[in-house]
């Protein structure tokens, strides 16, 4: 867990949160609007879906501790990359190889291994090993506003990116052994005393691309949360401005984001190990509606908060779901290629939704505009899931 932990931890180069931070010194370097930027920044995170539908099978094929370390080693060297920016080309390649690197196969990478190692308590595994970006979370925005008083912000990028190659590169051989002899004993008990077992159903991506119950149900309690949590946090200085809240005051809120992230993750963790990700899904759909609520209709420092804490909330309880959703629905053995269609989706949402809600920024929506919107994808998403997996019941796919 600590491995992925600290996979988790380093992926923020590539989130949204952290390059958001950023987005002021961007704009005024390279003179680009909220829109333009946003278009920059959705290109390039669409291209790496792309790719991630290719890379991602990786994680089936080889050793993960290869794997990881040049992963560590590929997100590093975009950070450096994108210290360096100073035309819109470098903008764009740097851009695309942190969302590859960091959004993508640093998540792929860490969430196989830990989906494949556990069982019983996957949720919970899965949830700890979350615990690495929510830290990030809690960290980073504070630390970065804190430095970007004292040095260029080009400084923050190469010093964290050296930091993290010297205090984790060197371990991740250990670390991933472990894991991959407690995989190997893990596989080989559950093989033996279950043959009901998730590692026994070989499902693979042709199987799920042909399961109906992927592309209305799934693909949604993905892609909606996605839409929205990167899109907020990729324009989050913009809302700050129209809820006249200083940039300071927004970003020590990141706190409660992380703690109830945390919170949001072990409570999903553990009602997906209690009574399984399919018959709890709905629930994890609910934060995203109601911090919708708090931060539209609030106008206190106290609905600010309740806003960040339900948006955590959100963030943290959706990836123990879906993780132990594919692996109950599909199995483990190739479960590599069946991220590796869902995850491309999901980052096609958070592509998307920089751009579109930096157009109508630029055209002049407002928060009232772009609240009705998350209010009613939200509650599409929570009807959908509700009545597939809670009132019809767990439709089970069927190999080809």
């Amino acid at each position: 867990m600590t491995f992925g932990f600290l996979m988790s931890f380093w992926s923020a180069f590539g989130q949204t949160f952290f390059i958001s931070i950023f987005s002021k010194q961007i704009r005024g370097d390279l003179v680009l609007s909220h829109g333009e930027f946003g278009s920059f920044y959705a290109v390039a995170t669409l291209l790496s879906a792309f790719v991630l539908y290719w890379c991602g099978k990786l994680t089936d094929t080889i050793q993960i501790g290869f794997l990881s370390k040049v992963t560590l080693i590929g997100v590093c060297c975009s950070a450096l990359l994108f210290a360096s920016v100073h035309s819109l080309f470098i903008l764009g390649v740097s851009l695309f190889a942190l969302r590859l690197s960091g959004q993508g196969m640093m998540y792929m990478v860490y969430s196989t291994a830990i989906t494949r190692r556990y069982t019983a308590i996957r949720g919970r595994a899965l949830a700890i090993a979350g615990l690495g970006q929510n830290m990030g979370e809690a960290f980073f925005p504070i630390f970065v506003i804190f430095c970007l008083t004292l040095v260029d912000w080009r400084f923050i990028w190469v010093g964290l990116a050296i930091f993290a190659v010297i205090t984790f590169l060197p371990f991740i051989d250990k670390l991933t052994n472990i894991c991959s002899r407690e995989e190997k004993l893990t596989f080989l008990k559950n093989s033996f005393g279950n043959s009901e077992h998730q590692h026994n159903i070989l499902l693979r991506r042709a199987d799920a691309m042909k399961d109906w119950v992927f592309w209305v149900v799934v693909v949604w309690l993905t892609m909606i949360p996605a839409f929205w949590i990167t899109g907020l946090l990729f324009h989050q200085i913009f809302i700050s401005e129209l809820k006249n809240v200083s940039l300071l005051t927004w970003m020590s809120n990141y706190v409660w984001y992380a703690l109830a992230a945390l919170v949001g993750a072990f409570v999903s963790g553990v009602l997906v190990d209690r009574f399984t990700a399919h018959s709890m899904a709905v629930v994890t759909q609910l934060p995203l509606l109601i911090s919708t609520i708090f931060l539209w209709f609030g106008d206190s420092r106290l609905t600010l908060v309740l806003f960040f804490i339900f948006f955590g909330l959100c963030s943290g309880m959706l990836q123990p779901m879906i993780n132990s959703l594919l692996a109950e629905r599909y199995g483990t053995r190739w479960l590599g290629e069946i991220k590796s269609l869902a995850m491309p989706l999901n980052v096609l949402a958070s592509a998307v939704s920089p751009i579109l809600m930096g157009l109508m920024i630029d055209a002049g929506s407002g928060l009232d505009d772009l609240m009705l919107i998350l209010a009613a994808t939200s509650i599409y998403s929570i009807c959908i899931t509700l009545l597939v997996f809670n009132l019809i019941g767990n439709i089970s796919p069927k190999k080809r």
